[in-house]
């Protein structure tokens, strides 16, 4: 089918007449210029080319005769004016289609593109499209995400200029402004649903099984801001050391992939250990319509909760068993109970026979029946008539204890030197040394007293010696660390799922060192949460990448290939990445070619390589089938018989 550009007219405008016999509309071109002296645009003249028909603002325009002459392209539309300016509509559509040129554009894409099939992949890309689709908020919000990861940054300054030399999904540049009310357009509830489809999308593609047992990692960070205007921004324990408000920033996510499974922000002020019960509060509604992709009946994913010590309280403990959520939680061994158990079992922790050699670590574990109170009631005490069996894992690590025994030994050491001057000094001054002037004998240096006081014993003359026995006693539990788990019996099973939170972590490193989230360029509150979760999708995004490439490292491919990519950062391989050059036309695009050491990129972070899509499709008539092509070659077949018949 023949295709025809739409026409190309100067600007126009529309005026208005009012006159007896009814009111009408035309439509007049102009031409203008910028005035130096009045500082603004001048028209300079114009031309009324038609008129609206129907009498109203709107409507089919029907044009003079001059008009038609100086672009006969006319004579293929029907040109109406709307709201936007002219509109166009094709004369015959039976015989024409239309097109509307575009100049050719070069856009660099190479790590757009390998962002973008990533946001796919992980089911990032549908929760946004799902929750996000209108006013094409999502396209607006992934173009933004990857600019965070592409340039490191969240302060959105540079992003129009960035825009227009990246190919993105959403094509169009975005001004300051506009970055900001597409920041404000995000509610909380949008949130919530975010990451209501973005678990629905992880079970959709990859079934109940994954969740079935998965451990996840939990922890938080602060952000520090110097902003005013936040609510959310208070004073507390700044774990960057900044003196300065905050925000916390709490994140679960798997961890093996880094796939996020949720993330929340709340004040600067609250500790670590408050905040589980409205966490998982909020994971039950959040996860009540997650469905298979087998059938649409709704189920509580099994989750396994690891965290570190600063979440370790009996309330927790209980919230964990009361919401149906299993744990494994590194003990303060702040609970008698776990301390009773620990000291039960010292001496068995303590042989040569539990090292394990794999880890380095003794082990040994204990089961204990825990009672709660799966009903509890405020202000009133817990009946602890529920049960729950509690796995008590006690790990012991020699190297920590002697290398704190070393410290302690020699801080002692120094300090005992130095005390023992002072009480020949004592003895060289008096000629009697009594056991008063002994107890009041004491060093300018309080800390170095304190080593004398607490890891020493005195002979009788009043100089110090140092106490193995006080220095052990001290170390007693150094190098033990205790895990309760409701869902691990086996000990190494535990240990190595805590070794791998460290996935939480590695977030926060990226979160606050690689992307530089460690501020928060956000001076309202409006505008705070959409900025929050195009960072936590830019830093899960990168986080993933890290994990790719550390899967393929391991991998026989990676000695195969000879290159070591854990020597670059992410960012370099998104830089090098970032010159392959994306050719935008009125049909499609096509890359660069691609080859050599872009190729291996691609295939250490599991990316397919970057394919051209053309959306032209041949004419009706122009098609032929293979049985068409056959009948015509043997049709020419036939002919040739003929001429040499002829000769």
């Amino acid at each position: 089918m023949p295709q025809i550009p739409v026409p190309k007219l100067p600007c126009a405008k529309l005026g208005i007449v009012n006159s007896k016999s009814g009111t009408y509309y035309y439509v007049q071109t102009y031409t203008h210029h910028y005035d130096k002296v009045k500082k603004r645009s001048v028209r300079d003249s114009q031309k009324t080319i038609g008129t609206v028909t129907g009498g109203g603002k709107y409507g089919v325009i029907k044009f003079k005769q001059f008009f038609l002459d100086e672009h006969p392209e006319l004579e293929n539309f029907i040109v109406s004016w709307t709201k936007d300016g002219f509109s166009y509509k094709l004369a015959d559509e039976e015989d024409f289609s239309t097109i509307i040129e575009r100049p050719i554009e070069k856009k660099l894409a190479g790590a757009s593109w390998a962002l973008q099939k990533l946001m796919g992949d992980s089911g990032i890309g549908d929760a946004l499209r799902e929750t996000f689709s209108s006013y094409k908020r999502h396209l607006k919000l992934a173009s933004i995400v990857l600019y965070m990861v592409i340039k490191r940054t969240n302060s959105m300054h540079h992003y129009e200029p960035f825009s227009k030399v990246t190919w993105l999904p959403w094509s169009r540049t975005m001004n300051d402004g506009q970055i900001t009310r597409l920041f404000q357009s995000v509610t909380y509830d949008e949130v919530i649903r975010f990451f209501n489809a973005l678990n629905r999308n992880y079970c959709q593609k990859y079934g109940k099984d994954f969740y079935k047992r998965v451990f996840v990692a939990l922890d938080s960070t602060s952000v520090s801001t110097y902003s005013n205007n936040l609510s959310l921004a208070e004073y507390g324990h700044n774990k960057d050391g900044d003196d300065i408000p905050q925000i916390n920033y709490m994140l679960v996510c798997d961890e093996v992939t880094g796939l996020p499974i949720y993330a929340k922000v709340y004040k600067g002020n609250v500790v670590d250990v408050t905040t589980v019960k409205n966490l998982l509060a909020e994971l039950k509604i959040m996860h009540s319509r997650v469905t298979s992709s087998n059938n649409k009946e709704d189920f509580v994913p099994t989750l396994i909760f690891v965290t570190d010590r600063g979440y370790d309280s009996e309330d927790n403990l209980q919230y964990y068993l009361i919401h149906h959520y299993s744990f494994v939680i590194r003990s303060m061994l702040r609970s008698k109970w776990v301390k009773d158990v620990l000291l039960e079992n010292y001496d068995k922790l303590m042989e040569d026979n539990s090292l394990d050699t794999y880890t380095s670590q003794h082990m040994c574990s204990a089961q204990v029946e825990y009672k709660y109170d799966d009903f509890p009631v405020d202000k009133k005490y817990k009946s602890n008539k529920a049960t729950a069996n509690i796995s008590v894992h006690m790990y012991f690590d020699e190297k920590i204890r002697a290398n704190s025994r070393a410290v302690i030994k020699a801080n002692t050491a120094v300090s005992r030197d130095e005390y023992n001057k002072l009480v020949d000094k004592l003895y060289a001054e008096n000629e009697t040394v009594t056991a008063k002037l002994l107890s009041e004998l004491k060093m300018e240096d309080a800390t170095k007293q304190k080593f004398v006081n607490h890891y020493c014993v005195f002979d009788s003359k009043g100089y110090a010696k140092i106490s193995a026995d006080k220095i052990d006693e001290k170390l007693k539990f150094s190098g033990i660390m205790v895990l309760l788990s409701d869902a691990i019996t086996d000990a190494k099973e535990a240990y190595f799922a805590y070794e791998r939170r460290n996935t939480v972590e590695s977030n926060f490193q990226i979160f606050k060192d690689h992307l530089n989230f460690d501020r928060i360029y956000s001076s309202s509150d409006r505008a705070f949460l959409g900025k929050f979760l195009c960072q936590l999708i830019a830093a899960s995004l990168k986080m993933i990448f890290n994990t790719r490439i550390r899967d393929y490292e391991k991998s026989d491919a990676a000695s195969k290939d000879g290159l070591k990519f854990s020597n670059k950062s992410l960012s370099r391989i998104l830089e090098d990445l970032d010159t392959i050059m994306l050719s935008v036309y009125k049909g499609g695009y096509y890359f660069d070619e691609i080859a050599g050491i872009y190729k291996t990129m691609y295939k250490v972070i599991d990316i397919p390589l970057p394919e051209a899509k053309h959306k032209y499709e041949p004419d009706q008539d122009d098609r032929i089938t293979d049985e068409e092509l056959n009948a015509e070659h043997e049709k020419m077949d036939e002919d040739l018989v003929e001429i040499e018949k002829q000769l």
